[in-house]
């Protein structure tokens, strides 16, 4: 098998400057994303899977299958490789560029510009946001080999649209496994007494993000989480969102 090819930072960045710049849009509404092969690089010790994108399902309903075929084809990297903009960007751009395309339905983007930039780029929404490493980092932060099936909790948060992309990929408490985990199990057993996700989401990001400011919550196991989200959830039903501005959680 291959080595996973990226391509040259600077060449990214080239790309999407002149994007912010609304130049060279037209672009990405090529079949393929054009590029010369002296831009591309070797990854060391990342093999290049095969048949990924034909795993991929380009539509809001089909994320759930692409995050796990995602993850799937690159469950080797380690978290300091999976936080490289780079690597996921290249692969945007590259490989995946047909399944960014669709997904996003670039062809009629109202704003090509912001479309491309929200999606396809860490620097506008984040690491969480971006179109492919949020996939791959939902599924590892949430994927638990502890149960007979290990995408239990993945498939629920897949399903909740304000958990996964208004709140749960943003709130940094999150970005720890146990707590991913412990959260998620928590909604899951009691979804039903919850009568909005939305106000709970934004409740258990503030509290949690506020508690992260004096305890070490990354030491803590899934239970720690599990029971203060049963000590706190009346106040979280009734907590109202910090957003002020929607582009924030345009999708």
């Amino acid at each position: 098998m291959a080595l996973q090819k990226i391509l040259t930072q600077s060449y990214i960045e080239s790309v999407f400057e002149e994007v912010d710049r609304g130049e060279g849009l037209d672009r990405f509404l090529q079949e393929s994303f054009p590029y010369e092969e002296d831009k591309l690089l070797v990854t060391p010790q990342v093999k290049e899977p095969v048949g990924l994108l034909e795993r991929m399902v380009p539509t809001t309903e089909g994320d759930f299958l692409s995050a796990i075929a995602l993850y799937d084809a690159y469950k080797s990297l380690k978290p300091l490789q999976a936080i490289n903009a780079q690597f996921w960007e290249s692969l945007a751009l590259t490989d995946l560029f047909p399944y960014m395309q669709k997904r996003w339905n670039l062809a009629e983007a109202k704003d090509l510009r912001k479309s491309i930039l929200n999606h396809f780029t860490f620097k506008a929404h984040g690491m969480m946001r971006h179109g492919l490493a949020g996939l791959w980092w939902l599924v590892h932060l949430s994927i638990d080999e502890q149960r007979d099936n290990k995408y239990e909790l993945t498939e629920f948060l897949f399903k909740n649209y304000t958990l996964r992309i208004v709140r749960f990929g943003v709130g940094k408490v999150i970005q720890h496994k146990e707590a991913a985990i412990g959260i998620l199990q928590y909604i899951k057993d009691n979804e039903a007494s919850i009568p909005s996700l939305e106000n709970v989401a934004n409740g258990l990001t503030s509290y949690f993000n506020k508690l992260g400011a004096v305890k070490q919550l990354t030491f803590l196991d899934r239970d720690f989480f599990y029971n203060e989200m049963a000590k706190h959830i009346e106040e979280f039903k009734v907590a109202t969102s910090h957003y002020e501005n929607n582009d924030e959680i345009d999708e």
